[in-house]
């Protein structure tokens, strides 16, 4: 291990995560009538409550309809039946509750912040079960969303980083829904109708298709009794049907001119393991190894020992259909295919070998204590409980994390990359202006 990997295990090392257990999250689980799924942890410190609504209402569920999922979830908080987008924001604000939203490719999410004060609790369930279940749809409203969103969309398709992975998905996930992560196009976004909105919102806001995270100052009963009121006012019976597989396409290597001073680059090699899966704790591990940390390989190999890039970076993308391991990293746009083959000779060779005992240690602690900060919080916490639940992971997941972590070998890691990780099929994506190709050059000298 050279000087940098022991200072950095040092460092973490510091940290002592052998006393996990003295901090057990007590995670109550339990799902209800209508289909949805609970998660609750208790935490009377603050008088406090963050809840937490994963549907599984992703823009993978667009079908035919590019941008309806974006702009129903867009939507919720642009008035109710009963208020309007002004004194919905209004009457929110009097509480001093914060509500929020957001899209991924398979789920949206809801989440609410407010005092657990009976005068302030009541009152802000009531207007976050009419924003969820009572959208108004209004057609002046969504007038004003579709001209916000169209030059927001636009943007990140001149975003290099954002345009490499687009671009990746497009090809690998050709004809499938997870094609656009995205969500939609300006074709899309121009001709979604208000019907469309409260179709796909009878459909994909079911309480069928739930997933629910309480953490906070709160009593059993009286968490059941919120989400009881949530889920009956909910349309119900709808559940998202299983995607198809992932088609299999061929490696290939991808460039898009953009004009810019350097090229963003991605390798995106497929993989099959979701979240759930027993090999997924060794896959975190390898792309931690990989790709986090100034002591990760890309890092040493392409900034530390040759000076080629401020950053590189490695990240896991799972999805139930199929994800992706993803690689990114900057470049001059002189050194674009030679950087694509050190990258690929550095992944082939990790691939082959797996990470050292030595790195693996360094990447349990690192994830480790990020994973002790989150559960820590409790907005962290209830996004770890709600996205567990959407995976189908189990209820005391968070009390298992470190231990799995800790369960895995170097050989365990070196197996799963050689037998899920479809490297065969890896896409190398550009983007950034052309430029006369040149190998890489000398690596500097070191004094002896």
């Amino acid at each position: 291990m050279n000087d940098s990997n022991a200072t950095a295990l040092q460092s973490v090392q510091g940290r002592d995560f052998s006393h996990f257990d003295d901090i057990r999250i007590q995670v109550q689980a339990w799902r209800t009538q209508s289909g949805t799924q609970v998660r609750f942890v208790r935490r009377p410190e603050l008088p406090m409550v963050d809840l937490m609504l994963y549907f599984n209402a992703g823009t993978s569920l667009d079908g035919d309809t590019s941008g309806v999922a974006a702009l129903t979830l867009h939507m919720l908080d642009k008035g109710t039946t009963a208020l309007d987008a002004t004194q919905y924001a209004s009457q929110i604000e009097r509480l001093g509750a914060q509500v929020k939203t957001s899209i991924r490719l398979e789920h949206s999410s809801v989440s609410l912040r407010c005092l657990t004060a009976e005068q302030v609790l009541d009152p802000a369930i009531e207007l976050f079960t009419s924003l969820v279940a009572s959208p108004a749809f209004a057609s002046a409203e969504l007038a004003k969303m579709k001209g916000q969103l169209l030059p927001y969309q636009a943007s990140r398709h001149t975003t290099p980083q954002l345009r490499t992975r687009l671009e990746a998905n497009r090809y690998l996930f050709a004809g499938h829904p997870y094609g656009n992560p995205l969500g939609t196009t300006p074709e899309g976004i121009e001709t979604t109708t208000v019907d469309q909105l409260v179709a796909f919102h009878r459909r994909a806001y079911s309480a069928n298709n739930l997933c629910v995270a309480m953490v906070g100052d709160l009593t059993r009963e009286q968490a059941e009794a919120i989400v009881q009121r949530i889920t009956q006012a909910l349309p119900q019976g709808w559940a998202a049907a299983q995607l198809p597989e992932v088609p299999q396409v061929a490696s290939k290597t991808i460039h898009v001119e953009l004009a810019g001073a350097s090229n963003a680059m991605v390798l995106a090699i497929p993989m099959s393991v979701r979240p759930d899966d027993p090999d997924y704790p060794a896959l975190v591990l390898a792309s931690e190894v990989l790709g986090a940390g100034v002591d990760s390989r890309l890092l040493r190999e392409l900034r530390l020992k040759r000076g080629l890039t401020y950053g590189a970076s490695s990240r896991l993308t799972p999805h139930e259909a199929g994800g992706l391991l993803n690689i990114e990293w900057e470049i001059a746009s002189a050194y674009i295919t030679a950087s694509q083959s050190l990258v690929a000779e550095l992944l082939e060779t990790f691939i082959a070998q797996g990470p050292t005992a030595a790195e693996l240690e360094l990447a349990r602690n690192q994830l480790a204590g990020r994973f002790m900060s989150a559960v820590a919080g409790n907005q962290t916490l209830a996004a770890l409980l709600a996205g567990a639940a959407r995976h189908g992971q189990l209820a005391n997941h968070t009390n298992l994390y470190i231990e799995q972590l800790q369960a895995v070998t170097p050989e365990a890691v070196r197996a799963v990359l050689q037998t899920r990780l479809e490297w065969s099929r890896r896409v190398f994506v550009s983007v950034g202006p052309t430029a006369d190709q040149r190998p890489l050059p000398d690596l500097p000298s070191t004094d002896q």
